[in-house]
């Protein structure tokens, strides 16, 4: 004979339950207890057992999902699942599962009670929302009636439904629009280390033509009479002048205040900039680059001539003493007495071969940017921080470590 409770309609709870009003109908039950649902804390699952232990074998069911997932969403606790394990081995009976189940039914006497888990990891149950219930109708409402399913829905004073409002339409939009949702797995949680700077490797590398030596054949510079004349022939195999127009000087003194606008730097650690100062950055990079193309561009022919005009500043003051001492390397392909010309040219291929071309060098000019994040055992490192108060970082205000949801990337469909 069906205890008379049956034949009453479900309660339906539409906020969270918390534990201590499930434990509350656990504690009541005289005839039987049937749950479905996704899990149970630990400590609803401890008076679960106990009333299983109290009522005779057969009087209590239990249905979860024991995917480990449902534990980390906050569904249900792994000791309530162990627990009701043992209770169940215990007694000669089973607890049964189901996947996917995501809605709890606790039957308690006849008496249904239908509501959703409390996923935990998300947020906690309240009192009063447990309280909004939506009762049975009695009659179906007729077209046009007043009485409708707002009518159904019972809360407490403070909790009773209001009309959607468009300003509070408008609202969440807008908000959405600020902060869209993302897809997170929230089953999956992960430590976050939030910083808000990096650590930067920022260079222009290859730029600074006037500060480059010219390799010449150690043989040649050893043709100097004096200590005098040999400093002054190094001097001249510089590729260019410092003042000259195509020196790179200003590349290097653009890309010095970049560095200074947006770097601070860590003694014996490198380069960081701030987050907030990362698109005015980039943006001073990006011009930086675009400035290199042009002079790459326009520094070409001038380049060249630069470098025939100081090539052969040195042909003149080295053919004298070359042809008083002909380098040994060259009697191969010129002979024991080379004429004058051939010395000439001579020197002249191995200076030139020396000097290279203008493409050689511009081509090799490259803003070099690398970004590197900084690590959890970096920024509990003494030293470090040590570092970083001097260069007045102050760490405590510029990073954080919290535990966060995984994002979540849909997965593309497998290929057979």
């Amino acid at each position: 004979m069906p205890n008379d409770n049956a034949f009453l309609p479900p309660t339906i709870h539409l906020g969270y339950v918390p534990d201590d009003l499930l434990i509350a109908h656990l504690k009541r039950a005289s005839e039987s207890i049937r749950f479905v649902g996704p899990g149970l804390s630990a400590a609803v699952a401890k008076v679960l057992s106990e009333r299983w232990l109290e009522l005779r074998p057969h009087a209590v069911e239990v249905v979860i999902d024991s995917d480990p997932d449902v534990c980390r969403l906050g569904f249900g606790d792994g000791e309530a699942i162990e627990l009701l394990f043992n209770t169940a081995r215990d007694l000669d009976r089973v607890v049964h599962r189901i996947g996917g189940i995501r809605l709890c039914v606790l039957d308690i006497d006849g008496e249904r009670l239908i509501y959703s888990p409390t996923p935990r990891l998300v947020e906690q149950s309240h009192s009063g929302t447990s309280e909004v219930i939506l009762s049975p109708a009695s009659t179906p409402p007729d077209e046009g009636s007043a009485y409708g399913l707002h009518d159904q829905i019972l809360a407490p004073p403070e909790l009773l439904n209001e009309p959607l409002t468009e300003p509070e339409v408008l609202r969440v939009t807008e908000d959405l629009k600020q902060s869209p949702p993302l897809p997170f797995d929230l089953a999956r949680q992960v430590r976050v280390l939030s910083t808000q700077f990096q650590f930067v490797e920022f260079s222009l590398l290859k730029a600074a033509l006037a500060r480059k030596r010219v390799q010449v054949p150690p043989d040649l510079l050893g043709l100097a009479k004096d200590p005098e004349t040999e400093e002054l022939l190094r001097a001249s195999f510089q590729l260019v002048g410092k003042e000259d127009e195509v020196s790179g000087e200003v590349l290097m003194k653009r890309r010095d205040e970049v560095d200074r606008k947006y770097l601070a730097t860590i003694a014996d650690y490198g380069k960081v900039i701030l987050n907030g100062n990362r698109a005015a950055f980039d943006e001073a990079v990006n011009a930086l680059k675009a400035e290199v193309e042009e002079f790459r561009q326009t520094a070409a022919q001038k380049l060249k001539a630069t470098i025939d005009k100081n090539c052969a500043i040195v042909v003149n003051r080295l053919l004298g003493a070359v042809r008083a001492k002909v380098p040994e390397r060259w009697t191969a392909t010129l002979g024991p007495r080379p004429t004058d010309d051939q010395i000439k040219r001579r020197l002249e291929d191995d200076l030139k071969r020396a000097y290279g071309t203008a493409e050689r060098y511009l081509d090799n000019i490259e803003v070099r940017l690398v970004y590197k994040n900084v690590t959890v055992e970096m920024l509990k490192d003494a030293a470090f921080r040590a570092s970083a108060t001097k260069a007045k970082l102050n760490l405590d205000e510029i990073y954080e470590e919290y535990d966060a949801a995984r994002s979540r990337i849909a997965s593309s469909p497998s290929v057979p």
